[in-house]
């Protein structure tokens, strides 16, 4: 458990912990992992533990805990929240009733199952929401969708629009993205690009061209937390400069990736 804890922790795209405070003092604690639920249809958490020390049983702790996990889940993008709960701990049935939960009439099954070190598949869970936007203010936005793709970018243009050796960029679709607050400067980078920045203090914000009418690219670095997001490939890496050095081991392509695609 110490162990899972502790992944959690260090990586927020797998799930959140959430901390009681009470004078100073650790009260409870809240455990979630994301899922993706067939049952709901979507991004979901799992609550693996709800836990409140015994001297602070009775006092609401327990309550402000689960209603702060499921405002936290809901803030991700998760559709639903899933529990159990232990025998011998049926006392909790009536604070999950009294949050609306409903009771399955199942039992659970599960079978631990070896790690398979010669598995690379990356985590893609992104939240569903994420919001970002310039370095003074004036521009703000909103993204309402999983990212199609994320994507280091070393290409010419990029580096030289941003002063930065490559240019994350996380991919969604134009329906996806609502400027919030303010409007961005546009510049055709190229005959087929357009790329948008912040007028006032010059932050790059997103990249759309015509052979994908329906996607926009926006840059990683101007989210909220772009640590929430979780990069799959470095794409014209022959345009890298020699002083990079890569230690990871996401694809790499040359060029485009070949696949790259249009959001539908």
């Amino acid at each position: 458990m110490e162990t899972g804890v502790a992944r959690l922790v260090s990586d927020p795209l797998l799930g959140r912990v959430l901390v009681a405070d009470v004078d100073g003092e650790i009260a409870g604690v809240a455990v979630m992992s994301w899922v993706f639920s067939l049952e709901h249809g979507g991004r979901s958490v799992w609550l693996d533990e709800l836990y409140v020390l015994p001297e602070h049983r009775g006092h609401g702790v327990g309550t402000a805990l689960l209603r702060a996990a499921c405002a936290r889940a809901s803030a991700d993008g998760a559709v639903a929240m899933d529990l159990e709960v232990e025998a011998g701990h049926e006392r909790a049935f009536d604070l999950y009733a009294r949050l609306g939960f409903t009771r399955h009439e199942r039992q659970r099954w599960f079978l631990r199952l070896p790690l398979d070190a010669s598995s690379s598949l990356p985590l893609q869970f992104a939240p569903r929401t994420l919001d970002g936007g310039c370095l003074c203010g004036a521009i703000r936005y909103r993204i309402t969708a999983l990212a199609e793709d994320v994507t280091h970018c070393h290409c010419t243009l990029c580096r030289r629009s941003t002063g930065a050796p490559f240019v994350t960029w996380l991919t969604v679709p134009t329906t996806a993205i609502t400027f919030t607050k303010g409007t961005p400067a546009e510049r055709r980078s190229t005959p087929h690009a357009v790329r948008t920045f912040c007028e006032q203090c010059g932050t790059a914000l997103t990249f759309r061209e015509g052979g994908r009418p329906r996607s926009v690219d926006v840059t990683a670095g101007s989210l909220d937390a772009p640590e929430r997001i979780v990069p799959r490939e470095h794409t014209f890496v022959a345009s890298k400069v020699s002083w990079l050095l890569l230690g990871d081991d996401l694809p790499r392509y040359a060029e485009a990736n070949p696949t790259e695609r249009d959001c539908e």
